[in-house]
């Protein structure tokens, strides 16, 4: 298989949902290659309220996504020569997804596995991966803790929580908000996070945490933080905590009528709009009107606006993040095979780190993996939430109106270097303590 240049992969429009290459189909059925990839996602739970609202919408973007990617990559794998095979695994629960991951691997000997939507799974998944040698694409999960681990096969497709500080950062400094108030979990992640956040104004400059308060998971009352966030003098709060706690902390908020607007910290779940109908309820005063997320359905540059229309003409639904994820993350393994001519982890994980390496996944030039942590270098985005939109969760038009791309971050200026602008966002090689 010939070899094709890293920067071929950088185009446009119907290319982009097609891999970009161009081969005889004659060619490509006299010898297919096979790549199967395994892609767990989970699905309803019925264990409670929470898990039935990550599993029902952000399982099924994911499920979706990788669904999308096959009816459309596998084709044009398939007259690239390669005979791709998408196997679909549901996996509501930690335990079930090693189930599924340790199936594809043992039995359906898969080259690379696609997930990490809910929690643990993408620590179980990845696990599994490594003990295979095989690849396994991080589409849900963005905890630093869990990249700090630094396992080698594993390439982390969704945003990492320092990405979306630094982003935060960037969206403050554009509203003119210098003094954050960080309201985040009594644990290690959410230490982690704080100094993450004080780290992130070090670098871009131009702001301070001038307070903070830590709450247990599933706190009720946060009268307490509330006094210290006026106390502290901040012009905006930070809620660094999980989905809804952070719908709750607003509430109280809004009735105890501090005048401080909130930022959120993007999770999975909180990047859907679902979630933003959901906040703009309950929280009508204090529900931010900007949001920082990894992918919009309202988004129509760079190829976006073909994706985003196919995806909602095939499920009905806006295109949310993880379908996003899923989907690219099953083109990038792709795109590489197609690229080495190899489906071999090792060759397949040189190719991902080659600093000659970006691929067309609908978001500009630059986009890459970074060597040193295995993040993908790329650009975030600030949604504007429409306060007044009407929300109707069985029409398309009015939930996809409830909210809008506004613009892109870093924001780009003429003359700069993609990677270099990209990289950015989360942590550089001077802070990362992985050794590949």
């Amino acid at each position: 298989m010939a070899i094709i240049t890293r920067r071929h992969f950088v185009a446009g429009g119907t290319a982009a949902l097609s891999l970009g290459l161009a081969r005889s189909a004659g060619a490509a059925e006299a010898n297919l290659q096979p790549l199967r990839i395994g892609a767990v996602f989970p699905s309803t739970s019925g264990q409670s309220v929470i898990k039935a609202t990550v599993n029902d919408i952000v399982g099924d973007a994911g499920r979706r996504g990788a669904t999308l990617a096959d009816s459309i990559v596998v084709d044009a794998a398939q007259k690239q020569g390669i005979d791709l095979k998408i196997l679909l695994s549901n996996a509501p629960t930690v335990d079930a997804a090693i189930r599924a991951g340790e199936r594809l691997v043992e039995v359906e000997k898969v080259h690379a596995l696609v997930g990490g939507i809910g929690d643990g799974q993408a620590e179980a998944l990845a696990t599994i991966a490594e003990k295979a040698g095989i690849l396994f694409f991080n589409v849900g999960e963005t905890s630093d803790v869990f990249r700090k681990t630094c396992r080698r096969h594993t390439f982390h497709v969704e945003a990492s929580d320092a990405m979306y500080i630094d982003a935060l950062a960037n969206l403050s400094v554009a509203q003119k908000y210098s003094r954050w108030f960080v309201m985040h979990e009594d644990n290690a992640r959410g230490k982690a996070l704080l100094q993450r956040a004080k780290d992130a104004w070090t670098r871009l400059g131009g702001g301070q945490v001038v307070g903070s308060a830590a709450a247990v998971p599933q706190q009720t009352l946060y009268y307490d933080s509330i006094d210290a966030v006026t106390a502290s003098g901040a012009d905006v709060v930070v809620l660094m905590l999980d989905d809804t706690d952070q719908i709750g902390f607003m509430v109280e908020l809004d009735q105890a009528q501090v005048a401080v607007p909130v930022l959120g910290l993007p999770l999975a779940i909180t990047q859907t709009r679902d979630y933003i109908s959901a906040a703009r309820y309950d929280a009508p005063t204090t529900n931010p009107i900007h949001r920082i997320a990894l992918w919009d359905t309202t988004m129509t540059a760079n190829g976006a606006g073909e994706f985003n229309d196919r995806y909602k003409s095939q499920y009905g639904d806006p295109a949310d993040p993880t379908a996003w994820s899923a989907f690219h993350a099953v083109k990038i393994m792709a795109d590489t095979v197609h690229a080495i001519g190899a489906t071999d982890a090792d060759a397949v994980i040189k190719y991902l780190e080659s600093p000659d390496t970006t691929f067309d996944l609908l978001k500009g030039a630059g986009v890459s993996f970074r060597p040193w942590d295995h993040q993908l270098r790329q650009p975030l985005y600030v949604i504007r939430v429409d306060e007044t939109s009407e929300w109707v969760r069985t029409s398309l038009d009015s939930r996809i109106k409830i909210a809008a791309f506004e613009s892109e971050l870093p924001p780009a200026a003429a003359g700069d270097d993609p990677t270099k602008r990209l990289d950015r966002l989360g942590d550089d090689a001077s802070q990362s303590a992985c050794k590949f």
